[in-house]
């Protein structure tokens, strides 16, 4: 079996699993011998900022030396892409070896009666099997959608972090923060640490009493512990006070605001996995029960992290493609209030326009109504391919509601694009509104 032909049955697998739960995916991993046990792993959820912060918390312990796997989704152009090892994407002979392997595993447990797993699922066993023969220290997992009915939940980490808990896949998740939440929080386990980053809103009441009943302590990073210094041509620079150390002077690259958040959960959680564990004499961190010990944090580490912040990069978060023409992820309301407030802040006086698509099962007229009060010259609105992309017809009837800006439409991405670029002149160019228009765009080229 060629790459192509691997990628293809891949992608043919129903994107979720016959029934509910993780009882089939944890007989295939019985099959294995369980590679996903052989790695201390951190277990990522949120609805927002989930991608930066492993990033982010890779780098730099890439920085202090260890060998670190990261498994994320979606991908924006090639499947690859969700499965890496100190930023290195899995190679295409790599990928159809662990396919092959996996698909061994799926025949045997089918004879067993057990189902086949589900597309991410799959792309998940691939990934622990292959973090596990490259012999990683450390491994990073993002949760696909919510938490606890997610295919890695069946993992026992060494530490939990929570990004944020915002309004997206209701048709999944529930309908109010607090169902969200409820879905977030299924990742906390008992007695493994939790980070969380506290919006002061109703998910706090939901997480706090998680880690309650788990008695898992509860590490919580919010705005007040750090602030901005300044916004150069390069960088973004702001420091942080958190329990251990008050950081000044830290950087990262020059993309959007929200990434400072993601930034502050990646430094409290390489605190909790190096730090404290070293004044503990190398206890592993999962059998933490009560508040821990303030400990020293060294130069050397400062230097690490310092280093580790301003290396990361994350595609197509507020990421300048062209001369100055941006692509920015966010597809759901939080993201597009954090990408609105980026824009407002470090581009206030500038000339700008926008190009938007949308998938049609999103709340996109809160998104608009929020984007409107960007002042935009111009709105580009195009489709991406796929089924799932909203009519132009549908998104533009809500944007004249909101504004008076010229409107312009194309049925294509290509066209809306070079349509943006050729008349962008002096302004800013701002594409935005879903990872399915930023994967395009990466496709067609800049």
């Amino acid at each position: 079996m060629n790459y192509q032909e691997c990628v293809d049955y891949i992608l043919s697998v129903p994107m979720f699993a016959t029934k509910l739960g993780t009882d089939s995916l944890k007989h295939i991993l019985d099959l294995m011998g369980h590679p996903e046990s052989n790695y201390k792993i951190i277990h990522v959820a949120g609805t927002n900022g989930k991608g930066s912060t492993c990033s982010f918390l890779a780098s730099i312990l890439q920085h202090a030396g260890y060998r670190v796997g990261v498994f994320t989704s979606p991908h924006l152009v090639k499947l690859n892409e969700r499965i890496r090892i100190n930023n290195t994407i899995i190679s295409d002979e790599e990928f159809v070896d662990m396919h092959l392997q996996i698909m061994k595993y799926v025949e045997i447990a089918n004879e067993k009666g057990i189902s086949h797993p589900s597309f991410f699922e799959y792309v998940f066993l691939m990934a622990v099997l292959y973090f596990s023969e490259q012999l990683v220290d450390y491994v990073i997992l993002e949760t696909g959608m919510g938490g606890r009915l997610d295919a890695t939940n069946v993992v026992m980490p060494v530490l939990s972090i929570i990004t944020s808990v915002g309004l997206d896949h209701m048709q999944y998740l529930g309908n109010t923060i607090e169902e969200i939440a409820y879905e977030k929080a299924g990742i906390i386990k008992d007695h493994v640490p939790v980070v969380f980053f506290d919006r002061k809103d109703s998910a706090t009441t939901v997480i706090v009493k998680k880690c309650k009943e788990c008695n898992a302590f509860l590490h919580i990073v919010e705005k007040k512990q750090y602030k901005l210094l300044k916004i150069t041509k390069k960088t973004i620079d702001f420091s942080f006070e958190s329990s251990y150390h008050r950081y000044v002077e830290l950087k990262i690259k020059k993309t959007a605001l929200y990434q400072v958040e993601n930034a502050l959960l990646a430094i409290r959680a390489f605190e909790l996995l190096i730090v404290q564990t070293r004044v503990r004499g190398g206890t592993n961190i999962i059998k933490e029960e009560k508040n821990p010990v303030i400990c020293p944090v060294t130069d050397e580490d400062i230097n690490i992290i310092k280093a580790g912040l301003l290396d990361m990069t994350w595609p197509c978060r507020m990421e300048e493609i062209a001369h100055h023409i941006y692509v920015d992820g966010a597809h759901n309301e939080e993201a597009i209030d954090a990408f609105c407030e980026s824009v407002e802040v470090m581009f206030p006086a500038e000339h700008k326009m926008l190009l938007f698509a949308v998938s049609k099962d999103k709340d996109y007229e809160s998104m608009i109504e929020r984007l409107c009060k960007v002042p935009f010259e111009e709105i580009i609105l195009v489709r991406y391919e796929g089924s799932r992309s909203a009519e132009l017809d549908s998104v533009e009837v809500t944007f004249r509601r909101f504004t008076s800006s010229k409107i312009t439409a194309f049925h294509d991405i290509e066209s809306g694009f070079a349509y943006g670029k050729s008349h962008v002149c002096n302004g800013y160019l701002f594409c935005v509104g879903s990872l399915y228009l930023a994967g395009d765009l990466l496709k067609i080229g800049v």
